[in-house]
């Protein structure tokens, strides 16, 4: 679909709907005879419908002000609900006709773009459609199409049979307060929910290459792995739906990487050079017996290659032996005053073990030199770490309406971080495996400002950005004041919702990249970090 100007609108979540039906024929054409379905516009009057792959459906009139008031441009009905004034172009006993039209169109539209579950689409609940309305077939990497039971394996582990509920309950408009000026005077939190997708399910379940083997297809995959390492896709899915909240009153953020000492003696460092070196020529050998081997018979060729390896490795060790064992004959010799009491220390404690003394070389040498090995102790890079959220919300509802929306808040979430049963499945019964939770993202979001190409998604980069989150923890407080009160049916007169998130992923510098070109193409749940920003 085209991104002219005009043919979409920009979504609360960052994406586009884009406009389907251009011409609008059926509702403009019967508006136009003045016996149609819309009533009180003209033909200067467009009757435009947008569809996303999020289930974003929405109908929007645009035309003079005159007839559709302010800056000519009205939203009529959005996502299962008619909005303000609708009414005033939708006479009693009208509305049903509208809906089915409204379904006819945008099931053509379904069709028309071949969407699919499968491929992260959310149909609107207007439809209610499940896999078996649309084909589900799908292209393979040469363009070819293929069923994707016949190209994935784990097609037959399905799981989220109730995350439809999730995505009606998002159609509601979750937000709190429920009169929130959001994205125009306030800012707030929005946060998405999503299916999760195993990162690294290419790895250990690869998708067979037409006309190769399994066994080739992971031949060829394990080399692109050791050449250039372990590559990570978007944990993202399907969209669910969002939530929009305030933001919270403690907003904190802290980044940690893991450092740790080590020692390393000039024996060991000694030692491990002439075994590196070995370890170096096996693997270079190993390399050049993959460029001349056979691929026709991939079996073959893999034992013969993990036996170079095996016996490349064998040499290696006997060199890094032999190499040492000159090296502690350099220690006995007395040629070095240093590797002379260092050998002695060794020795001695050695002759002192063996009798049941138990002596360490560093002992002999700092009670009986007054000095140790020096242990050229620094401090290395471990490894990244995953960083842990906490928010947390007080909410008072003013009426029946803003306590349901708050009880639909807390089940979005508490169902969202729920384990998957398969689908089929009754309550109760019996699973063989549980399906990962569904994840989230946490927006902080302020004003628009259409000046900067990277605001567009309405992003407070004066503030931490957060990457895809599994919820970890969802702690609820009916009594946050510490005794029961509640409204009528029970509604508690006040609750506290505390969430805990922790990140899929670690931070790395490439993250914070400012050139939209340097990103991973699969990665689309990353973006830009303009210079003036916090980042992560």
């Amino acid at each position: 679909m085209s991104d002219v100007n005009g043919t979409y609108i920009d979504l609360p979540s960052g994406e586009r709907a884009q406009q389907f039906n251009f011409s609008s024929d059926i509702l403009t054409h019967q508006t136009q005879g003045g016996n149609g379905i819309l009533s009180g516009i003209t033909g200067d009057t467009q009757v435009k419908s947008y569809l996303s792959n999020t289930g974003h459906l929405e109908v929007v009139l645009e035309g003079p002000p005159s007839e559709v008031g302010g800056e000519g441009s009205r939203s009529l009905w959005k996502n299962g609900e008619y909005q303000p004034g609708y009414a005033q172009y939708l006479p009693i006993g009208s509305q049903t006709a509208f809906e089915n039209e409204l379904k006819l169109i945008t099931l053509r539209e379904v069709k028309k773009r071949d969407l699919s579950n499968a491929d992260g689409v959310v149909y609107p609940s207007i439809l209610n459609m499940n896999d078996s309305v649309v084909s589900t077939a799908s292209t393979t990497t040469d363009g070819s199409n293929a069923s994707v039971a016949d190209k994935d394996p784990l097609k037959e582990l399905e799981f989220g049979q109730v995350d439809h509920i999730l995505q009606k309950l998002s159609l509601r408009n979750l937000k709190y307060p429920i009169d929130a000026d959001y994205g125009n005077t306030q800012d707030y939190m929005m946060i998405n929910q999503f299916t999760y997708k195993a990162p690294s399910k290419g790895i250990f379940f690869p998708d067979v290459e037409k006309g190769s083997s399994a066994l080739e297809t992971g031949i060829k995959q394990a080399g692109g792995i050791l050449l250039d390492g372990v590559k990570s896709g978007t944990p993202k899915e399907k969209a669910i739906g969002l939530v929009k909240l305030p933001m919270c009153n403690s907003l904190v953020d802290s980044n940690n990487v893991s450092w740790g000492p080590d020692q390393l003696n000039a024996l060991t460092a000694a030692v491990a050079s002439a075994a590196m070196g070995a370890s170096g020529e096996t693997l270079k050998g190993l390399a050049e017996f993959i460029k001349t081997a056979d691929t026709s018979k991939p079996f073959e060729t893999l034992m013969q290659g993990l036996g170079q390896f095996s016996t490349g490795v064998q040499k290696g060790l006997g060199t890094a032996i032999s190499t040492g064992g000159d090296v502690l004959g350099q220690i006995t010799s007395g040629n070095n005053a240093n590797i002379n009491i260092l050998g002695q220390s060794v020795v001695g404690s050695a002759l002192l073990n063996f009798i049941g003394l138990q002596v360490s070389p560093e002992s002999i040498l700092s009670r009986g030199a007054g000095v140790i090995p020096n242990s050229n102790l620094a401090l290395l890079f471990n490894a990244p770490t995953l960083r842990e959220f906490t928010f947390s919300w007080k909410m008072s509802p003013r009426s029946r309406e803003e306590g349901i929306r708050i009880n639909n808040i807390l089940r979005f979430f508490k169902q969202g971080m729920a384990p998957k049963k398969a689908a089929g499945t009754q309550s109760g019964g019996a699973s063989y495996f549980l399906g990962a939770p569904n994840i989230f993202d946490i927006h902080f979001k302020t004003g628009r400002s259409d000046s900067d190409f990277y605001e567009i998604l309405d992003r407070n980069d004066s503030v931490l950005r957060i990457k895809t989150c599994a919820c970890t923890g969802a702690a609820v407080n009916y009594t946050p004041e510490g005794m029961w009160n509640a409204y009528e049916k029970g509604q508690p007169v006040a609750i506290t919702l505390t969430l805990r998130f922790n990140e899929l992923e670690p931070i790395f510098d490439t993250d914070y990249d400012d050139n939209y070109f340097n990103y991973d193409p699969q990665r689309t749940d990353l973006l830009p970090v303009p210079m003036d920003a916090v980042g992560y």
